[in-house]
């Protein structure tokens, strides 16, 4: 499997908000707040921009086969 490569990204949200999040990952199973959060950007572009989500795989297509 190819090795993906990763890029931070920070956001800024209120405290009581970061304080929701670390309630939910821990309820929902998830190891952290980052998967949350990759997990949650994924299905945000599946449900309201499909094609740009199907382009992200075509590329991780090609650039797996390269």
């Amino acid at each position: 499997m190819a090795k993906r490569e990763l890029t931070n990204l920070n956001v800024k949200v209120p405290t009581t908000m970061k304080q929701l999040l670390q309630q939910y990952v821990k309820r929902d199973l998830h190891t952290n707040i980052s998967e949350f959060t990759r997990e949650a950007i994924r299905e945000k572009f599946q449900r309201e921009a499909p094609d740009l989500y199907k382009q992200l795989f075509k590329e991780k297509e090609v650039k797996s086969h390269e």
